[in-house]
């Protein structure tokens, strides 16, 4: 058993699903952590994951997302939430008003084991940014109504489900993990023999 430390529902179902794919029960704990303050998602994560490990003392993951505009170096990486409720829509576009539309999702999933003892899996998401905002709704992230993934046509909100969960940046991190772990249990179960 692993548990995910999140209290973002949505995060846990995509991660739990792709997971699932590879055999692994995840566990949601919706501990609220203090978000440490910095411009890497490496250092984020793993500044949660240790937090989290220090309550539970138990193998877990951590999980930090940030949206990213090329025409922005590093803006708004993971501070996108507090981005978007201060500019919105019309703000973002404005923003981007003659610039680059390429931007990209990054997700970084930290697991823990040990004080000392971690990795990180990651995933991206790359496309461009639409002056048109999807009228499909996206219960947690509003960027989604205006961002198409390289080599679609609709944007990441209007994809079908299952193809969101697997391409988007926190499925294609989420597969890293559950292969890592996968193949880390076969080979401890060889080594055994």
């Amino acid at each position: 058993m692993l548990y995910f430390v999140t209290t973002n529902e949505g995060k846990f179902e995509i991660i739990q699903s792709v997971l699932q794919q590879y055999g692994l029960d995840l566990q949601k704990k919706p501990i609220e952590l203090n978000e440490p303050e910095s411009d890497s998602l490496k250092e984020v994560a793993l500044g949660k994951a240790k937090q989290a490990f220090e309550k539970l003392r138990q193998p877990l993951i951590v999980e930090d997302t940030g949206f990213y505009l090329e025409a922005y170096k590093g803006f708004p990486g993971q501070h996108s939430k507090w981005a978007f409720h201060k500019i919105g829509y019309q703000g973002f576009f404005k923003l981007l008003s003659g610039k680059s539309k390429k931007a990209f999702f990054h997700t970084v999933i930290c697991l823990i084991d040990a004080p000392d003892s971690y990795r990180f899996f990651e995933g991206k998401w790359h496309g461009n940014i639409t002056e048109k905002i999807s009228k499909k709704k996206s219960a947690s992230l509003p960027y989604a109504r205006v961002f198409i993934p390289a080599g679609e046509k609709k944007t990441a909100v209007e994809l079908p489900k299952e193809q969101r969960i697997n391409q988007s940046q926190r499925g294609i991190a989420a597969h890293a993990l559950g292969k890592w772990l996968k193949e880390k249990a076969l080979h401890d179960l060889i080594e055994s023999i």
